[in-house]
């Protein structure tokens, strides 16, 4: 059965803490696999929190909206903000062979994981939105 939730972000310190909230009264309310649940919870915290920290100036109109579709076989999703024009897909790899941890600036490394452990992204600029969409097959016995 296919399921949708959409939720608006505005550019406020608290929006994280806020979607959250409205995360667990809706659907993670309904959601009752654990290993979906988490996914869909590290891929939202870590566009979002980015977005949040690097992707708004202090522009009061500035937004996102948030889609959230799942079923049977695939995860999906998209966020579309009116914030700084930014492709996180063309991103470089982070060069982490040879470099103790203490030698690594801090930040970068959890949107690379994130895009890395999706099976399809998509970015689009449409004046004045990013639009980013990011799909898992989330079961891998079905095609």
């Amino acid at each position: 059965m296919r399921q949708s939730y959409s939720y608006k972000i505005r550019n406020q310190p608290t929006a994280l803490q806020g979607l959250q909230q409205e995360l667990d009264l809706t659907l993670f309310a309904d959601l009752k696999h654990a290993a979906l649940r988490g996914t869909i919870l590290l891929v939202i915290d870590e566009l979002v929190s980015n977005l949040l920290k690097y992707g708004f100036s202090t522009a009061p109109d500035q937004r996102s909206y948030l889609k959230v579709v799942f079923d049977d076989d695939w995860l999906e999703i998209e966020l579309k903000d009116n914030g700084h024009r930014f492709n996180p897909l063309l991103l470089p790899e982070p060069n982490l062979v040879g470099q103790k941890l203490s030698d690594r600036k801090v930040g970068g490394l959890g949107l690379y994981l994130v895009l890395k452990m999706m099976d399809e992204k998509h970015y689009e600029w449409m004046q004045p939105w990013n639009c980013l969409r990011l799909r898992k097959r989330i079961n891998e016995g079905r095609e």
